[in-house]
C-alpha cells in the first residue's frame, strides 16, 4: 500500500490561496499613499482655457483665467504654475463660466436670511494627471447685494484642485517621478 502524502496541509493551502486573491486585488503602493500636509515639492500646473467659437463663452473665460491662475498660485505649498502644457505635471482646463441668477422670490415670502435674490458664480473646469481626469466646479453665491465674486468662484476651484491632489497624491507623485511624463 502506497502512501500518498499531500506537500502542503490544509492550512497552508488556504493561507497560500487567501494571499494570492489579496494580491490580485490590491492597488498599486503609490495609489495607497497618504498625501501629506505639505508635499515636498509643489506639483506643477498648467492652467488653461478651451478654445470656443462662441465669443460670449470665449470672452467669459479670457475673464476667468486669470483669476484663476493667480488663486491656484496662491496655493504654493501644493502648486506652482507651469509655462506650457509639456512641463506640467497637472493640467487644469477651464471649460466654462457662468453666472446663474434665479428669479427673484421676494414675492414669494422665501428669503435666505436678509437676501431677496441670489447670484451664482461658476468655474467648470477638467484636471488632466497621466490617466487621471476629473470634473471640477468651483462656486460662490451670494445676495445680489453683497455681490458674488469670480475670485471666490475661482478660490473654491483651487481648493477642489488641491483636494484632488490629496486623494491623488500617490499617483500624482509618480508621474512627476518619471521624466517626460505629464
Amino acid at each position: 500500500m502506497t502512501v500518498f502524502r499531500r506537500p502542503f496541509g490544509y492550512r497552508t493551502r488556504t493561507a497560500l490561496l487567501t494571499l494570492a486573491v489579496v494580491a490580485a486585488f490590491a492597488a498599486p503602493a503609490g495609489a495607497l499613499e497618504e498625501a501629506p500636509r505639505r508635499p515636498p515639492a509643489p506639483f506643477r500646473v498648467f492652467v488653461y482655457g478651451v478654445e470656443s467659437a462662441e465669443t460670449a463663452l470665449q470672452e467669459r473665460l479670457e475673464e476667468a483665467l486669470p483669476m484663476v491662475r493667480k488663486r491656484v498660485e496662491r496655493r504654493r505649498d501644493w502648486f506652482r504654475l507651469a509655462e506650457s502644457l509639456e512641463t506640467a505635471d497637472v493640467a487644469l482646463r477651464i471649460t466654462n463660466y457662468r453666472v446663474g441668477h434665479p428669479r427673484d422670490h421676494e414675492g414669494m415670502g422665501w428669503t435666505m436670511g436678509d437676501c431677496w435674490a441670489m447670484e451664482f458664480h461658476y468655474v467648470d473646469a477638467v484636471v488632466l494627471a497621466g490617466d487621471l481626469r476629473a470634473a471640477l466646479s468651483g462656486l460662490d453665491h451670494r445676495c445680489v447685494e453683497t455681490g458674488p465674486s469670480l475670485r471666490n468662484a475661482a478660490s473654491h476651484l483651487a481648493e477642489e484642485l488641491e483636494q484632488f491632489a490629496r486623494d491623488n497624491y500617490g499617483t500624482l507623485s509618480q508621474l512627476r517621478a518619471r521624466p517626460g511624463t505629464r
